[in-house]
């Protein structure tokens, strides 16, 4: 019986010992650094990025020669059959306006000397082999029944390949300043275009 019971003290002192946990220890001294790897082999070289596919066309100071103050603008010419159908349909087309210092988007309105203001929209589309923008009178403050001809400070024209980009919301595409920021272009990108009188 009495070896029983020191059986059992003594399973009770271990089980309290278990239980018991000291303070822990100072952390040791850092070892000394081992030696650096070997070097890995230089991967290959990559292709240089192309930058945006956008294009800024512009059109510099120019008047409304058209019925009504219409302009139109040769873009690209001379397209190949594949060209024209990735013109007509593969484009986003944005036109912006430069009136007394401002950039206005199009479609809408633009203001002139003296509080005049036009309203204009554009269409795009190929003729011939020639991909074009013509821009449209829509109204006048002035009331008038023949739209009067506008002078332009310029007109900028943004051909953006890539309409996925165009459809973000998180660019400003009514700002001429925000779209060509956010494309990456500068006013160094810009290509000249002259008026256009379709065939």
């Amino acid at each position: 019986m009495f070896k029983k019971l020191l059986a059992v003290i003594c399973v009770c002192f271990v089980v309290f010992l278990a239980g018991c946990k000291g303070d822990d220890g100072a952390v040791g001294p850092a070892g000394p650094a081992g030696p650096a790897g070997a070097t890995g082999a230089t991967g290959a070289t990559g292709a240089d990025g192309s930058g945006s596919s956008a294009i800024i066309l512009t059109t510099g100071a120019i008047t409304g020669t058209g019925s009504g103050g219409d302009l139109s603008f040769a873009l690209v010419d001379s397209l190949t059959a594949d060209e024209e159908d990735f013109y007509d349909s593969g484009v986003a087309v944005l036109v912006y306006a430069k009136s007394l210092g401002v950039w206005w988007p199009l479609p809408g309105n633009v203001q002139f000397a003296n509080s005049a203001v036009s309203g204009f929209t554009f269409v795009h589309g190929v003729d011939s082999g020639t991909f074009f923008v013509d821009i449209f009178t829509t109204g006048n403050s002035e009331g008038a029944s023949t739209a009067p001809t506008r002078s332009f400070d310029d007109i900028r024209v943004v051909l953006l390949p890539d309409t996925g980009a165009r459809l973000s919301a998180d660019i400003n595409w009514s700002s001429y300043d925000a779209t060509i920021k956010a494309l990456g272009l500068t006013d160094v990108s810009l290509t000249k275009t002259g008026l256009y009188k379709k065939k």
